[in-house]
C-alpha cells in the first residue's frame, strides 16, 4: 500500500454533523448522548441541512422500517422529505440582558409587551400593551369588588406575564426554549 498514488476521483467520504435533535446543540461523532441536555435523539445532518437516514429509518423516532414505508411502524409520523436547521446559539450580549431586564421587571407590574417592542415584534409588543391598560384599568376600578376578583386578576396577569416573557425568552435563545 505504501507508494501507492490516491486515486483523485474516489473522495473520502465526509463525516456528517451530528445535532441533538431536542434542543439543537451539536454532538461529537462518539457520543451517544447530548452533553447538553442528555438526550439520546441524535441526528446526522449533511451540509443541505437534510437528514443522513439509511433507507426507511424514520428522522423522528429512528426506527428502521420496510425501505418502501410511507409511514413509521413505531411512532407514526410520515416518513419523507425533512429538512431540519440546527439551532446555533451564541453567547448572550448586553442588549440580550437588557431586553430581558425590561420583560422582567416592568412585566411584575402589569406592564407587559416592552420586550417585545425592543425586538421589533411591534404587533405582539403593542398587543401585551393593550392588554396591560385593559387589566390595570380594571385592577383599579374593580378594587371594592372583593377578594375573588382581585384574584382573578392577578391569576390573568400573571398568565399573561408568564406567556410574554416565554415569547422573549424564545426568541432570545433562538428558538431554543
Amino acid at each position: 500500500m505504501e507508494g501507492q498514488v490516491p486515486d483523485p476521483a474516489m473522495k473520502p467520504q465526509e463525516e456528517s454533523a451530528r445535532y441533538c435533535l431536542e434542543c439543537g446543540e451539536p454532538v461529537e461523532p462518539d457520543a451517544d448522548f447530548c452533553y447538553r441536555c442528555g438526550s439520546r435523539r441524535i441526528i446526522k445532518v449533511g451540509d443541505d441541512s437534510r437528514l443522513v437516514l439509511k433507507k426507511g429509518e424514520c428522522p423522528y423516532c429512528g426506527h428502521l422500517n420496510k425501505e418502501d414505508a410511507k409511514f413509521c411502524a413505531s411512532c407514526g409520523k410520515r416518513i419523507g422529505e425533512f429538512e431540519y436547521t440546527p439551532v446555533r446559539r451564541g453567547p448572550l450580549t448586553a442588549r440580550d440582558y437588557l431586553i430581558m431586564a425590561i420583560t422582567f421587571l416592568p412585566g411584575a407590574f402589569f406592564i407587559f409587551g416592552l420586550g417585545h417592542l425592543a425586538l421589533k415584534k411591534y404587533s405582539r409588543g403593542l398587543m401585551f400593551l393593550c392588554i396591560s391598560a385593559v387589566l390595570i384599568y380594571i385592577r383599579y376600578f374593580s378594587a371594592g369588588l372583593g377578594g375573588s376578583t382581585y384574584i382573578f386578576l392577578e391569576v390573568i396577569g400573571l398568565l399573561v406575564y408568564l406567556k410574554q416573557a416565554m415569547e422573549v425568552l424564545s426568541e432570545l435563545m433562538g428558538g431554543a426554549i
